[in-house]
């Protein structure tokens, strides 16, 4: 083939030399995510060798298990429209825990259709105008963990995984088709100095006042948090019947749990005891815990619009703390909190919860 020829070829072929971010946007359920960084996907289908004596090679290599369709995706942190689209109910207030929605079947969050959509080459998604092309489409999505993350120098961010059966590519939906670029009231991005913490040991009334940098930690009354990491975990199980090709239902496996680790520079030295974390025989409550809030909110009123988001972990439980001192480096601590997530259908002031991951706007 002669290199006019080639060239021929790959304009008959079509103008598009490659895809990047901007030509690319998130929907869940038909709503687009903002603030989206990275996307991965993948697909793994399972196979069973079928051999017989007398014959060395194989016969085939036949499906067993259903396919596993497997997508992660980031975001940096900004008010609570993700969460809200993600999580549903659980989001927009302290009157549900995590699991409100995503755990029931009746719920439109329990399972959706995630799109990645794509635009011309060259050409914003977000431009206001239609879009023709096939999307990447993950039916029955169902979200299997959830982390939040900030740190110092960085913008705090959230990262998803989605587990599904099924993948396809073709035209997306009503609400896919076109996106208007967002207004200057939208919030921007959540910045180190917006996160503060507070907390208190456990009550029944739960968290009510705000002291910055405030974590509970034992042998330091003075500590400067460097990083945080919320994470919770949704293991699914795949529930299969003989007669069908495909699994029937991808159901949430329990119990589970939602964690937090902070990292700090140590500031002073206090005089503590072990007991004081986790309890003796004489103590009101042997194992005691604490009300903790990861307020990831923006200060001011300005631009119109801009809010964040409360993580609040209620009666968690300090499951270890790891000091480290060397030369040329800040003396400092990593420390594990953990508490079990219900089933969210009761508020974090709920007298019925004793326990629980909520999450609030602010």
């Amino acid at each position: 083939m002669s290199i006019r020829a080639a060239e021929t070829h790959a304009t008959a072929s079509g103008a598009r030399k490659r895809v990047i971010y901007q030509s690319e946007a998130l929907f869940a359920g038909g709503n687009y995510l903002q603030r989206v960084q990275s996307i991965n996907y993948s697909f793994t289908v399972p196979r069973t060798d079928v051999n017989q004596y007398g014959q060395l090679g194989q016969i085939e290599r036949v499906i067993t298990e259903v396919p596993t369709v497997s997508m992660d995706f980031g975001y940096h942190m900004a008010g609570t429209t993700n969460e809200a689209l993600l999580l549903g109910a659980g989001a927009n207030g302290a009157s549900a825990g995590f699991m409100k929605d995503i755990n029931r079947s009746a719920s439109d969050k329990y399972e959706q259709t995630f799109a990645i959509a794509l635009a011309n080459e060259g050409v914003d998604y977000l431009n206001g105008q239609g879009h023709t092309n096939q999307s990447i489409l993950i039916p029955k999505g169902h979200i299997s963990s959830y982390n939040w993350n900030g740190a110092v120098g960085d913008v705090p961010n959230a990262t998803v995984n989605i587990e599904s059966t099924e993948m396809k590519v073709g035209a997306g939906g009503s609400n896919q088709s076109s996106q208007n670029p967002e207004s200057s009231s939208a919030p921007v991005v959540l910045r180190p100095g917006n996160v503060t913490f507070a907390s208190q040991p456990h009550t029944t009334a739960g968290l009510t006042s705000l002291t910055p940098e405030d974590v509970p930690v034992m042998g330091f009354d003075n500590v400067h948090v460097q990083s945080f990491t919320v994470a919770v975990d949704v293991p699914r199980e795949s529930i299969q019947r003989m007669g069908d090709r495909y699994e029937y239902a991808r159901v949430i496996t329990f119990p589970i749990q939602a964690t937090m680790s902070v990292e700090a520079i140590i500031s002073n030295q206090a005089a503590s005891d072990l007991s004081d974390i986790v309890g003796n025989q004489d103590s009101a409550a042997p194992d005691p815990g604490f009300d903790i809030d990861i307020n990831c909110g923006k200060s001011g009123s300005t631009p119109a619009g801009v809010d964040g988001i409360k993580l609040r972990f209620k009666n968690a439980k300090i499951e270890g703390h790891s000091v480290s001192s060397s030369i040329g480096s800040n003396k400092s601590v990593t420390l594990d909190y953990a508490v079990q997530v219900d089933a969210g259908g009761y508020g974090y002031s709920s007298s019925s919860v004793s326990a629980g991951f909520f999450m609030q706007a602010i």
